[in-house]
């Protein structure tokens, strides 16, 4: 990011929490003190979508400002935690994170990328709190297998103020079921201890399959809430955020934190959509983030 968009950022950043005292109590105000508002979003690298005849010259020119613009869209939330899946290079999302004043960890994805898709599937995790560890693709034991995980796999242990508070993110196989399932199992035996010690945990990410997919099974057998399901959120579509057909975006609570869940649903709305009336809009990504918050 040029440094004029940083400083435009920052200062439309800045005066949308004028009249607060810290960015901590703007956060938590909107949760209740203890409270906490996560989101996951597919970020297609934020290069924005469709790319039409109809909206190129448009769409490259705003380009420029997508860092602006992820910033500013994502902030109306005032996410805790905010996990990315296709993250853009490591240099935009440390500028996001920075306008938004969140920590972030950065995790480089299991396929090194192509001229058409550089940097490959990279995954972040970002927090307004301190990350006080993380580990990218996570295992139960051996080394990361050449065909799992190509796009990501990781984890970050927060500092909340409450205790910390593990989050594990994944965007999982797209078109192979049976690499995906695989991938399932390996997730599945780095979430048991934590499982099994009724620990809260969040995990969420673009898993590429649906609700009635038998990956989806196996998480709620394993005890982890779907935290959309739990509220009935509406509109059960994630992608593509033109023309909505499917939902393969999650956000997965367990334990205490899963008890405390107040909200789920998926954010078809502002820049995340396009404007069916107007052929030259554009969404932030193909993807529709999808927000959980969770009380006291």
């Amino acid at each position: 990011m040029n440094r004029r968009t940083f400083l435009k950022t920052s200062a439309i950043l800045a005066a949308a929490r004028m009249g607060t005292t810290s960015r901590a109590y703007a956060q938590t105000t909107a949760t209740g003190p203890g409270g906490l508002t996560s989101i996951s979003y597919n970020v297609l690298a934020c290069r924005g979508y469709p790319e039409t005849d109809d909206n190129r010259e448009r769409l490259v020119r705003a380009r420029e400002d997508m860092t602006t613009r992820f910033a500013l869209e994502l902030g109306l939330y005032q996410p805790d935690i905010v996990t990315f899946q296709e993250s853009p290079d490591e240099a935009t999302v440390a500028a996001i994170a920075e306008a938004m004043n969140l920590h972030y960890a950065y995790f480089p994805g299991g396929w090194p990328g192509n001229d058409d898709w550089p940097g490959g599937f990279p995954g972040t995790i970002m927090s307004r709190f301190p990350i006080v560890e993380k580990e990218n693709c996570p295992l139960a034991e051996g080394a990361r297998p050449d065909d799992l995980f190509t796009r990501h796999w990781c984890s970050a242990v927060l500092e909340t103020g409450q205790g910390r508070l593990p989050v594990f993110s994944a965007h999982l196989h797209p078109s192979d079921a049976a690499v995906r399932e695989r991938e399932v199992t390996e997730i599945l035996k780095v979430l048991r201890p934590h499982l099994d010690a009724g620990a809260a945990f969040l995990f969420q990410g673009d898993l590429n399959h649906a609700p009635d997919g038998p990956e989806y099974a196996r998480w709620v057998e394993a005890g982890l809430t779907d935290t959309f399901a739990a509220k009935d959120g509406g509109v059960d579509v994630s992608i593509p955020s033109t023309e909505p057909q499917k939902r393969i975006d999650f956000i997965w609570a367990h334990g205490a934190l899963a008890d405390r869940l107040e909200e789920a649903r998926i954010l078809f709305e502002g820049q995340f959509r396009t404007n069916p009336e107007d052929p030259k809009s554009f969404a932030l990504s193909d993807h529709i983030p999808v927000l959980a918050r969770f009380g006291v």
